[in-house]
């Protein structure tokens, strides 16, 4: 006689059946228990005839059977409206075989029970699944009595896959472990979205990587045509000092030589004195000599020439300082700096372009040392000292009245720059575009269109903002605010 708990399922298997057609009334239970309701213990209870799983819901026992603990068949109904997938896998025996589906793992692996049931767990892997992998999950389940978890691609009846999350919980009875249950549940469309968002995820990271690196390569560009457009001017601001170095070296040349003829004639004079000659004579051809040589203008003028000859060198020596000073990488990493300093290398630097457009009048105030990149800021403040050189002259005005401001000054924890111009000015329609790349207004060969994106591009690395405003015909105002210290703050107004 079966146990108590599986006489109840067995009862109840045959109660359907006869319900359902498949038993005739008058058959006794106990004469088709074992050929109808065996076939089903540990598995959903349906007709062994049906060759899918039956859509209506299973018979539970009456409400009597609910007092005390569950049925056999209360738990199968329990665990047949369970939406994930269960299997219940035999670990006291090798071969990993499943004496229970639950009705979900059923419909998702596309089996009845009799066809499930007794089958190993790794039959139901993708071919190409590793399932020695999956046996030592089972195995250390079962060893260590730890749940473990994984994702595995396994196969349906008709030999489509999908991707379960798969959980294995040891169950332990009196210190052993006798089963594993197996709940699991379609994973696929779960893990496709996040390849797919790991993909896009990818491809944004890679697309980043290369504006990056498009954008530190058109800095460099544009730092070059820079350091290109300047030297020709660099050229000839060196040129001026040199040719006052030369022209004060060819003067004291040529007066060491009239100086060394003046010592010649009074070495002799002193030894013609010495033997007896008469001194007016002597005195009379050493006054004739210094006259022939410009005595009192030699006199004055080599003071001059060794100024001039200083005075050049050490503006030969200031312009190559300061064009090495910008064009020469600093550090990566931030390092406080002086903004005035910058400010007027950069003009050292840049005077040829506007030397013969504008006059230059700086207000440099006290301003605290700011934690930057410097030579990124040279280049931006090069850009707007440009731009104004090129508005002035665009606007027609004369040397004498064309006027670059610059105004250095603290505001709150910030520090401002601020570059005006008395040029052309920006058309109110053109504003919104001035910071876009390859946007320009200057005539073509005149401008590339990168200067201002560039900049704006640095100061908001900066943590910083650089507002514009301008009217045509009277000017332009760009105004630049740095942190004093490295912050998150940026935008554009």
């Amino acid at each position: 006689m079966p146990h108590r708990t599986e006489q109840c399922t067995y009862v109840v298997v045959v109660r359907r059946l006869k319900s359902r057609g498949r038993l005739s009334p008058s058959v006794n239970d106990d004469q088709r228990l074992r050929q109808y309701a065996r076939p089903h213990i540990g598995g959903p209870m349906i007709d062994p005839a049906d060759h899918r799983i039956p859509q209506e819901e299973p018979e539970c026992c009456d409400s009597t059977t609910l007092i005390g603990p569950p049925s056999a068949a209360a738990i199968d109904h329990f665990l047949d409206a369970i939406p994930g997938h269960v299997l219940i896998i035999d670990a006291k025996e090798p071969g990993e075989r499943i004496v229970f589906a639950n009705r979900a793992a059923l419909r998702d692996y596309d089996y009845v029970a009799i066809e499930l049931v007794g089958r190993s767990f790794t039959s139901l892997l993708e071919s190409n699944s590793d399932a020695g992998a999956v046996v030592t999950l089972i195995d250390q389940a079962v060893r260590e009595g730890k749940i473990t978890r994984a994702e595995l691609t396994v196969a349906r009846r008709d030999g489509s896959t999908f991707i379960a999350g798969v959980t294995f919980a040891p169950v332990v009875c009196k210190g052993e472990t006798t089963h594993v249950i197996c709940s699991a549940r379609d994973i696929t469309s779960i893990v496709t979205e996040q390849r797919r968002s790991q993909e896009l995820q990818d491809q944004l990271l890679r697309e980043m990587r290369e504006r990056e690196r498009i954008a530190i390569e058109l800095r460099l560009a544009q730092r070059l045509e820079a350091v290109g457009r300047l030297a020709a001017g660099i050229a000839h601001e060196i040129n001026t000092p040199i040719q006052f170095v030369g022209d004060s070296v060819y003067f004291l040349q040529s007066a060491f030589g009239d100086l060394q003829q003046l010592v010649t004639f009074q070495r002799r004079a002193i030894d013609e004195l010495a033997s007896g000659g008469l001194a007016a004579d002597v005195l009379a051809r050493l006054a004739q000599v210094e006259s022939s040589i410009s005595k009192d203008f030699i006199d004055a003028e080599i003071p001059a020439a060794f100024e001039r000859t200083r005075e050049g060198i050490g503006r030969v020596a200031s312009i190559v300082s300061a064009m090495r000073e910008f064009a020469h990488p600093h550090a990566k990493d931030p390092t406080p700096a002086d903004i005035n300093h910058a400010i007027e290398t950069t003009l050292l630097v840049a005077r040829n372009e506007y030397k013969y457009t504008a006059t230059v009048l700086t207000e440099l105030g006290d301003l605290p040392l700011v934690t930057c990149n410097v030579d990124e800021l040279n280049q931006v403040f090069l850009n707007l000292i440009v731009n104004a050189a090129h508005a002035i002259e665009a606007s027609g005005r004369d040397p004498g009245s064309g006027l670059i401001r610059i105004v250095s000054t603290v505001v709150e924890d910030c520090v401002e720059i601020a570059f005006e111009d008395n040029g052309c000015g920006i058309a109110a329609e053109n504003l919104e575009r001035i910071f876009d790349p390859f946007f320009t207004t200057k005539d073509v060969g005149k401008g590339t269109g990168q200067g201002l994106a560039i900049a704006r591009s640095i100061v908001e690395r900066h943590g910083g903002t650089i507002s514009v405003s301008s009217e045509v015909n009277c000017g332009t105002r760009m105004a630049l605010r740095l942190p004093i210290a490295a912050g998150p703050r940026s935008g554009i107004r």
